[in-house]
């Protein structure tokens, strides 16, 4: 299960859309703080289990445009984060780029069976403190993205972690043929898009959820980097 909630905002300053993951990314953070749970983890090392989309509708010339109104969902793996998130971004004011306009009801969703995840926003897998490029290895960016989920349930069900000895998608699909850059504290991070076949028994559906609520990868509170889509059976 995830969890899920959507933000209308109004845009006061027209903006790349590659620049808007970080921008989306500081907003958050910003309201995480006046949240006195939020704060208390808000500069550790561990996963924040959240992760946001891009602005909707998108832009076909890839500009947000000041004066305008977008949507950015929200997930969370946990939902009394994305609750205390919603509280938060409620009370933050004077933001530089976002006027919130509403927050929607936090809805729960469970998939009964999922087939296929697809990245809507680049994922970011590193090796060797390198990002992964087309080109690079499948089974070890497969390995790596199986690594994360795997992390991240643990984090979130530490009484009962699981190990699999197999990786929970049996396929993986690169989508572009060139890496997707991110603007990040001054310089790029490379991301690519992926599709991944998900295998059918209960553990790998569940790290699946994880991916769903918490994104593929790394980097997702901060840039939303790894949201994904999910096909399959509701």
């Amino acid at each position: 299960m995830f969890f899920e909630m959507k933000a209308t905002v109004l845009l006061k300053q027209s903006k790349h859309h590659l620049e808007m993951p970080e921008i989306i990314g500081n907003w958050v953070g910003r309201a995480e703080l006046k949240d006195d749970e939020l704060r208390l983890h808000h500069y550790d090392a561990t996963y924040k289990n959240r992760v946001f989309s891009q602005p909707f509708p998108r832009e076909k010339d890839g500009i947000y445009k000041q004066g305008r109104v977008y949507v950015i969902v929200i997930r969370s793996s946990v939902e009394n984060i994305l609750r205390r998130v919603a509280e938060a971004l409620q009370l933050l004011e004077d933001d530089t780029y976002f006027e919130l306009l509403a927050v929607s009801p936090i809805q729960s969703k469970r998939m009964m069976h999922i087939t296929e995840l697809t990245t809507v926003t680049p994922a970011i897998v590193t090796v060797d403190s390198k990002p992964w490029v087309p080109g690079d290895n499948l089974e070890l960016l497969l390995n790596r993205i199986h690594a994360n989920a795997e992390k991240k349930y643990n984090q979130l069900n530490s009484s009962e972690p699981i190990r699999l000895d197999y990786e929970f998608a049996e396929g993986i699909q690169v989508l572009n043929q060139k890496p997707i850059a991110y603007c990040y504290k001054g310089r790029k991070l490379l991301g690519n898009k992926v599709r991944l076949l998900i295998r059918e028994d209960e553990l790998s559906q569940r790290l699946a959820h994880v991916v769903l609520g918490s994104g593929l990868s790394e980097k997702n509170s901060v840039l939303g980097a790894g949201f994904c889509l999910a096909k399959g059976l509701d």
